[in-house]
């Protein structure tokens, strides 16, 4: 995991340190989740830490979200058992989106649009 510790994980699904029987799933949800974040927000760890100097409170609670959604919805779902994700998350990483890239081509705006 680049930015979660097993003891911030255990502490958001409130689960007694001592407990340790978890502690690999835990850890797999973590990496799971920093990865889903990542993704969500078309960012790599390098370009978090060169624009912030670290990972924001925000993309760490976002990602604490999806870990402990994870750690409770333990099974494949169906839609009328699947709870999705809370809103809270979208809220958190909205404002780490990445809307631009330099490899976008000379028809496109400032997000990423296709000019006509």
């Amino acid at each position: 995991m680049k930015w979660l510790t097993l003891e911030k994980i255990k502490k958001q699904c409130r689960i007694e340190p001592e407990f340790t029987d978890e502690d690999e799933l835990l850890e797999m949800y973590g990496e799971s989740a920093e990865e889903q974040v990542l993704g969500d927000i078309g960012r790599s760890y390098e370009d978090i830490m060169e624009s912030y100097g670290k990972v924001p409170v925000d993309i760490i609670h976002a990602t604490l979200l999806l870990v402990d959604q994870s750690y409770r919805q333990r099974s494949a779902a169906d839609t009328m058992s699947w709870a999705p994700v809370p809103y809270a998350y979208e809220a958190k990483i909205k404002k780490y989106i990445r809307l631009t890239s330099s490899n976008y081509g000379q028809n496109q705006n400032q997000y990423g649009c296709k000019n006509l």
